[in-house]
């Protein structure tokens, strides 16, 4: 089975991941890799956001740790305080996860572990063009307080929102991956990280 499926994922990568269902396909595929190698522990991110892809909604133990940070994150936001203001060991782990730094390093590792292209086989921007296309299959999939944690939260949940510009720059499209914290008071503010990819890569 595990040859069999590195196979099917090497022919995708070669041809590169350019829609949606390319991306659900192969995080799917990494997700049951995952599984059958036994190495979830050492992916923790990536299996996460295989995890993310695969839901509606997340509130699994790693969805859990991911909202405490945007949740002490906006404790310091919803006094005004901009995101660079905040203590610097907080402010690394929230660039970290909302610019999905996490997820890329496993990612490539994983592939780089079991011999399989990584993002950039056909195209230079390989990684950005495929954060767009995987915020677009996240999006508007929450993040959410699991119950035996949700009385002592201050927060529901966090969803990604993706927008592309309407009109390119250049060679350049660009886009924004805009993370909503939702509180239980009905109130949410926003992490907005702004990219783009090439479109002549």
């Amino acid at each position: 089975m595990i040859p069999v499926l590195l196979n099917k994922l090497q022919v995708l990568l070669n041809a590169g991941i350019t829609d949606e269902a390319q991306v659900v396909y192969l995080m799917s595929g990494i997700r049951k890799l995952l599984e059958q190698q036994q190495v979830k522990k050492q992916y923790q991110y990536l299996k996460f956001h295989c995890d993310w892809t695969l839901h509606c909604r997340l509130e699994g133990p790693a969805a859990q740790d991911v909202l405490k940070y945007f949740e002490t994150a906006n404790s310091h936001l919803k006094t005004g305080a901009g995101l660079r203001s905040l203590p610097s060991d907080l402010r690394r782990e929230v660039d970290n996860l909302s610019q999905m730094k996490h997820f890329k390093r496993e990612l490539y590792a994983f592939l780089k572990a079991n011999s399989l292209p990584d993002l950039s086989a056909t195209r230079s921007d390989g990684w950005i063009h495929f954060l767009h296309l995987y915020g677009k299959v996240v999006e508007d999939c929450p993040l959410v307080i699991s119950g035996k944690n949700n009385s002592a939260s201050a927060i529901d949940s966090v969803t990604v929102h993706v927008e592309v510009a309407n009109q390119p720059v250049g060679d350049e499209m660009p886009f924004n991956i805009t993370w909503t914290i939702l509180d239980k008071n009905g109130l949410s503010g926003d992490i907005v990280i702004l990219n783009s990819f090439s479109l002549n890569p």
